[in-house]
């Protein structure tokens, strides 16, 4: 058995943690700079883990950790320190992680150009919201079509299968990111557009009607298909809904590695102003010396 905790630690204002492994021997503090400073406890046979861990810390403070040092899921930033455990970070390693993350910037700084020309001429406030047309249909069917690419590469990387003939996915299928990300729980403010409201593209998002509960997204689907019979659903207000669905997409699987934050996030474009806050066991736990280790979300779909 091998089994991971974090001790919370106060000192007035200040929090601090300490990162500890259990396993059949012994209990021994992980997070130190050499073994030299390991503090260690001898553990019997029988020995309830709970009894040694408040032996060593009477006052509590212990999480017991999903996790172990180095593993993480792929394309879903977590906390990795209880100091903060709202949004976190990813600690993927590879190249491949970082050249996905500079295309995809690269694409919603493109949304936002065009976002921009279209604002210039149709002021972004009250009845205008609804105006539609050719340049904010094809924004809507690019930005869905790039959040939908967000959405299939993150199943794909925890080994998601579809249960369909065909093999493809559909929104019954990305739906499962839905809890695993909590992408319901971000809120974003449009700072260049300061009398909107602040945006929550995913919230409402179900499992039952997964695609008429994001009504922006059904609206690329009916634009895409028949524009005659749906032009009108193409509209500037879900075209900016759609743009900020790719900025959640991207914090979600980077973190604080990519979403701004303080005066800087006041000046960009997108500035999140509410994040998923996980629990203390939830937390990736540092590599402490091993090697960073993909494991795959279990999704139930």
């Amino acid at each position: 058995m091998e089994e991971y905790y974090v001790r919370e630690l106060h000192w007035g204002d200040v929090t601090g943690e300490e990162f500890w492994r259990v396993d059949d021997s012994e209990v021994c503090q992980i997070n130190v700079v050499s073994s030299s400073g390991l503090s260690r406890y001898a553990r019997e046979p029988g020995d309830d883990v709970n009894t040694i861990l408040n032996t060593i810390a009477p006052w509590g403070g212990w999480h017991k950790l999903h996790y172990k040092p180095g593993e993480y899921f792929p394309r879903m930033a977590r906390p990795d320190s209880l100091k903060n455990l709202v949004l976190g970070r990813n600690p993927d390693p590879r190249d491949e992680f970082r050249h996905y993350r500079a295309r995809s910037t690269g694409q919603l700084h493109a949304f936002v150009q065009e976002l921009d020309q279209i604002c210039r001429v149709i002021q972004p406030e009250g009845r205008n919201l609804g105006t539609f047309g050719h340049a904010t249909r094809n924004l809507l069917i690019l930005a869905c079509t790039e959040v939908e690419a967000h959405w299939k590469t993150v199943l794909e990387d925890n080994g998601y299968k579809s249960n369909k003939r065909n093999g493809r996915f559909d929104t019954t299928d990305y739906v499962n990111i839905l809890e695993a990300m909590r992408l319901d729980k971000y809120v974003v403010n449009l700072n260049y557009f300061p009398w909107l409201p602040t945006f929550a593209p995913f919230l409402g998002w179900k499992r039952e009607d997964a695609t008429k509960t994001l009504p922006w997204y059904q609206a690329y689907n009916r634009v895409k298909h028949d524009r005659e019979g749906h032009f009108a659903e193409a509209t500037l207000e879900r075209a900016l809904v759609a743009v900020t669905a790719c900025f959640v997409m991207l914090c979600a699987q980077y973190g604080w590695d990519f979403a701004l934050q303080d005066k800087e996030a006041e000046r960009a474009f997108f500035q999140l102003v509410e994040a998923p806050r996980w629990a203390p066991s939830e937390i990736y736990v540092p590599r402490f010396g091993a090697n960073y280790r993909p494991m795959q979300f279990p999704f139930v779909g």
